[in-house]
């Protein structure tokens, strides 16, 4: 047994923090911790590239005409990445 220990947030009883469900009234330990780090996984990367998205379901002449898509986005991204670059290489 661990020397580490959490209180229950239903019951009140002291548990084992290695646990993931308590001992006394076997609900589950840290749940609002576990749903806040669900939310987190969920929120986008704001850093990454924002593509058009191709489905598995798409024919394949619709997935060719994404594919083009993406390559004109992510030229477009390159365009303005460059574009700030010598700006800020201008300026300062």
């Amino acid at each position: 047994m661990s020397d580490h220990q959490i209180k229950c947030e239903h019951c009140g009883s002291w548990v084992d923090a290695n646990k993931e469900t308590c001992e006394v009234c076997g609900k589950v330990l840290r749940a609002k911790d576990k749903s806040e780090t669900l939310k987190r996984s969920k929120v986008p990367d704001p850093l990454k590239p924002q593509l058009i998205k191709i489905h598995d379901s798409d024919s394949a002449v619709v997935k060719f005409f994404k594919k083009l898509v993406q390559v004109g986005q992510l030229v477009f991204y390159a365009i303005v990445s460059f574009l700030i670059w010598v700006t800020s290489w201008a300026v300062g």
